[in-house]
């Protein structure tokens, strides 16, 4: 793990809203990366499409304490999952 791919997930995990954004689904609790597609909508690509360190720091820190699941419930279109925002812990 390099302090690369701490820095990206941290810049995903802001309280500020911003893209792209890391997200965890209510249905089955896998992870993506949700983002801005452009003229209003909102769209997901699964953490498992990206190198493995993602997955693996994510889950560590979930596991942990460092994330947690923030705000409401939410669908990036109608039909897609519901998702909740994963932030840092301030107190991390």
């Amino acid at each position: 793990m390099s302090q690369f791919e701490i820095d990206k997930i941290r810049s995903w995990t802001k309280e500020e809203i911003s893209s792209p954004y890391l997200l965890i689904s209510q249905e089955d609790y896998t992870l993506h990366l949700g983002y801005y597609a452009g003229m209003g909508t909102a769209d997901s690509t699964p953490i498992e499409q990206l190198s493995p360190i993602y997955k693996e720091i994510i889950a560590a820190w979930l596991e942990s304490g460092v994330l947690r699941q923030a705000g409401e419930s939410f669908s990036l279109y109608p039909g897609s999952h519901l998702f909740k925002r994963l932030i840092l812990d301030c107190s991390y």
